[in-house]
């Protein structure tokens, strides 16, 4: 089933607030999203699978972080839902490396697979690079069960000719499904709401509270 109708296509692509582009896109999301799971025991709830590392304490960051299923994105759009010229491309990564890279021109909107979170993971950060023009990226998250169930939630601003950047840390709002202990399934949108340029990101890293 497709998650955006063509007249609301144009719609989205004729707003001039990123921040309601990012909304108005996530209300059309299917109504037979999964929903979160919430549950009233006291322990943390934990998101089974994941793995955890420390990508960033070169930056000054030693938090742990897990990373967004396919967003390294070393075998294509790996489970992404992309549109609007959005696509994997082969590029130079942050780490000097050649592979996959998720590029967003002008317009582009890319829709991450679902990721478990609790109320313990409050932020992520990805990596940006702009390679025509400079402008930035909104995110946004989408949560079944939340009112409304999508919210902006940061912007990844880029110069072109500065490379790679670190973005900050942006808050993911895990509570906006309510204060109770449980998973949530949680999808990441990016949405370049620039009328030029042509933006790339890649890894996707959420941070968990670890003590």
């Amino acid at each position: 089933m497709s998650l955006f109708r063509p007249t609301a296509l144009r719609y989205i692509r004729n707003l001039g607030c990123a921040t309601a582009l990012v909304l108005g896109l996530l209300s059309l999301w299917s109504a037979s999203a999964p929903a979160s799971s919430g549950k009233s025991d006291e322990e943390p709830a934990v998101c089974p699978g994941q793995t955890f590392s420390q990508p960033f304490e070169a930056f000054g960051d030693s938090n742990f972080y897990t990373l967004v299923e396919g967003s390294e994105f070393n075998g294509g759009a790996e489970g992404w839902d992309l549109r609007n010229g959005a696509q994997v491309v082969e590029g130079t990564r942050p780490d000097g490396s050649s592979g996959g890279v998720l590029d967003l021109p002008s317009g582009a909107i890319a829709i991450s697979p679902v990721v478990c979170v609790t109320l313990q993971y409050p932020t992520a950060r990805t990596w940006v690079e702009a390679v025509d023009g400079n402008g930035g990226v909104t995110m946004g998250v989408y949560y079944a069960g939340a009112k409304p169930t999508g919210h902006a939630v940061g912007r990844l601003n880029a110069k072109e000719g500065d490379g790679w950047e670190l973005s900050r840390p942006f808050n993911i709002k895990p509570q906006l499904t309510g204060s109770e202990e449980g998973v949530r399934e949680v999808r990441f949108i990016y949405v370049n709401t620039t009328r030029a340029g042509d933006l790339r990101v890649w890894g996707l890293y959420v941070d968990p509270r670890m003590r």
